[in-house]
């Protein structure tokens, strides 16, 4: 991982932010949370500067965030889809005799909600 100091953070450019994973920009933002609390003092300047790369660190965290939240409910739709075709072919086949004899088992939670469970 890069220089975690404020100097290093403060050099760090948008392009290098916005590829960052959630927990590299988390460690950074942390970072910038220490510096804050143990430097009573710090110079109004630098100060500025570092509480807005904290804003850019902010966003960039926010928006890694929505797009795992979109990746994760794009996959929750396709397995529950998943699930509902298996359910459809089960019935297809059990109408026409082709299947074996089906032990009934309690379903799970993620085939009563069609969600994985985190």
């Amino acid at each position: 991982m890069e220089e975690k100091t404020i100097e290093g953070i403060l050099k760090l450019k948008e392009e290098q932010i916005n590829s960052m994973d959630f927990k590299k920009l988390l460690a950074y933002i942390r970072s910038i949370d220490e510096y804050f609390r143990s430097n009573t003092q710090p110079d109004v300047e630098t100060a500025l500067k570092t509480y807005q790369k904290a804003i850019q660190l902010l966003t960039a965290a926010r928006m890694r965030l929505m797009t795992l939240k979109k990746e994760k409910e794009e996959l929750d739709r396709k397995y529950s889809q998943f699930l509902a075709s298996i359910s459809e072919g089960a019935s297809v086949d059990s109408n026409y005799g082709e299947t074996e004899t089906e032990v009934e088992e309690e379903p799970t939670d993620t085939e009563k909600n069609g969600r994985l469970p985190f």
